[in-house]
């Protein structure tokens, strides 16, 4: 199986390198990673750059762009490996993964037929907002989504067939995706996946305006 992890990244340096090293944890190696920088300044790019010089291999591929929204990064970001893929996981550089997620994923999609796969958020670390009945409805099976994030989120070649028509509206680029999948009768499953989760950082983000870098 063809298996393209892909990573959009804005302002999060440090998040970033523990998301690559991460990926180089994973039980399930045959992968590629297509990770897109936005950057507001051409000069931010070499404060990235001296990050990640000594961990990258011929898996990562790495690329700037200027920001925009979250959908056309997240295009932009699969697109930089344009060759077609069984399967396309979105792997966040906010959260912290155990080394079997990749496998479990690739696992669920060769036994069961479908095209997108979530995972039920109840234990994420910021259920204060669960409790506020704050819900971005991102997860779950649509229309009746009711989680706030999903943990896993994957899906296949002809879902994302259908991603490449998406109008962009700048909303979230995961209630986009799963308004446009609705219309096409894709199948959507929900895998037990948390306990290859260690941390969503979801609502505790960490981002970097000035950086410093020693001589």
């Amino acid at each position: 199986m063809k298996v393209l992890l892909f990573t959009p990244s804005y302002k999060r340096p440090y998040l970033l390198r523990q998301c690559i090293l991460n990926a180089k944890n994973q039980s399930y190696t045959n992968f590629t990673h297509s990770i897109s920088i936005m950057y507001d300044d051409k000069s931010e790019i070499a404060n990235y750059e001296i990050l990640f010089d000594d961990i990258l291999d011929d898996r990562f591929i790495i690329k700037y762009n200027k920001d925009s929204s979250t959908h056309t990064n997240s295009m932009g970001t699969i697109s930089q490996s344009p060759i077609p893929y069984d399967l396309y996981i979105k792997i966040d550089d906010d959260d912290i993964h155990k080394k079997d997620y990749v496998k479990t994923i690739v696992e669920y999609f060769e036994t069961h037929k479908c095209d997108v796969l979530t995972s039920h958020v109840g234990y994420q670390l910021n259920n204060y907002y669960l409790s506020k009945g704050n819900y971005r409805s991102l997860g779950g099976n649509f229309p009746d989504n009711n989680y706030l994030m999903p943990m896993t989120f994957a899906f296949s070649h002809k879902a994302y067939q259908v991603l490449l028509n998406i109008k962009d509206n700048r909303n979230y680029d995961d209630l986009l995706w799963r308004s446009a999948w609705s219309t096409c009768g894709l199948k959507d499953h929900n895998v037990d996946n948390s306990s290859n989760i260690i941390w969503h950082i979801h609502g505790k983000n960490t981002s970097t305006a000035d950086w410093f870098r020693p001589n």
